[in-house]
C-alpha cells in the first residue's frame, strides 16, 4: 500500500492558479504521482459500484443485488422515467462509491478512495486548494468515486447549492486512452445553453472549476471501450 501524494511542484500550482484566476477553471495534467493515480485506477476497475440517480430533488442509490433483481420490465421503466426525467429538467444517472466526510469513518473503512480523501484533506494538499482557487478560506474537501457506463449522463446544472459553501468543483480523470468521440466529456454552457468549451476525460488530470458555472457531462456513447472513471467532489470553505 502506497502513500498517496500529488506531484504536482510550486511552478505546477501557481501556473495553475493563473490559469484559474483568469478562466475560472483549469485543466492539470499529472495531478497524483503515478503510482498514486495507478493504484486508484486499479481500486476503481474493481470496486463495488452502486447506481445513482435522481427523481426530481430525490436521489436513489441502487446496490449491485437491486440492480440484479430488476426484471428486464423494470429495468426498461427505470431507464424510460430517467430518460423522461431529462427531456424536462435536471437529471443524472451514473454508478458511485460514495465517501464519507467524517475522516474517522474513511480510517475505518480505508479503501483507495477513502485514502485519497484524506491526503486531499491534508493541511498540506489544503493550501494547495487555497492557492488553486484564490480564497483563504477552504477549509476541507468532499468526493466520492464515479464510473460513467453507456447511456450514463449528467444534465445541466451549476452546483449553487445554499449552505453546501462550495467554492470550485473538481474531477479528478482516471481514464486511459479516452477520446472526444467516448463521450462523457464535462462541457460549460452560456446563459443561453450554448456549450462554450469542454473538457476531455484523461488519465491523471484534475479539472478544477469555480462554483456556480453552468456545466454538464455528455453521455457517454456505447461504442466507449471502457467506464468513465473519476473521483469527483468540492472544494468547500468551513
Amino acid at each position: 500500500m502506497t502513500d498517496f501524494k500529488s506531484s504536482l511542484s510550486p511552478k505546477d500550482i501557481a501556473a495553475a492558479a493563473r490559469r484559474y484566476a483568469r478562466d475560472s477553471r483549469v485543466r492539470i495534467a499529472d495531478f497524483l504521482a503515478p503510482e498514486t493515480a495507478r493504484e486508484l485506477h486499479d481500486f476503481l476497475a474493481g470496486g463495488e459500484w452502486w447506481r445513482t440517480f435522481n427523481q426530481g430533488e430525490r436521489t436513489w442509490d441502487l446496490g449491485p443485488e437491486s440492480l440484479a433483481a430488476l426484471t428486464p420490465e423494470q429495468a426498461a421503466q427505470l431507464d424510460s422515467a430517467i430518460h423522461q426525467g431529462a427531456r424536462t429538467g435536471f437529471q443524472y444517472v451514473y454508478e458511485t462509491i460514495r465517501v464519507s466526510e467524517d475522516s474517522s469513518e474513511r480510517a475505518s473503512r480505508a479503501l483507495a478512495v477513502d485514502r485519497l480523501l484524506d491526503m486531499l484533506n491534508d493541511e498540506a494538499m489544503l493550501e494547495v486548494w487555497r492557492k488553486l482557487t484564490g480564497d483563504q478560506q477552504v477549509g476541507f474537501v468532499d468526493g466520492q468515486a464515479t464510473r460513467y457506463l453507456p447511456g450514463h449522463f449528467l444534465t445541466r446544472h451549476d452546483d449553487d447549492v445554499a449552505g453546501k459553501n462550495r467554492v470550485a468543483a473538481y474531477v479528478l480523470n482516471l481514464c486511459p486512452e479516452w477520446q472526444p468521440e467516448f463521450g462523457g466529456l464535462l462541457q460549460f454552457h452560456d446563459a443561453e445553453g450554448e456549450v462554450t468549451s469542454a473538457m476531455v476525460p484523461g488519465f491523471n488530470v484534475l479539472n478544477l472549476f469555480r462554483v456556480p458555472q453552468p456545466h454538464s457531462v455528455s453521455v457517454v456513447a456505447p461504442f466507449a471501450p471502457a467506464p468513465r472513471y473519476a473521483i469527483t467532489g468540492w472544494v468547500r470553505r468551513g
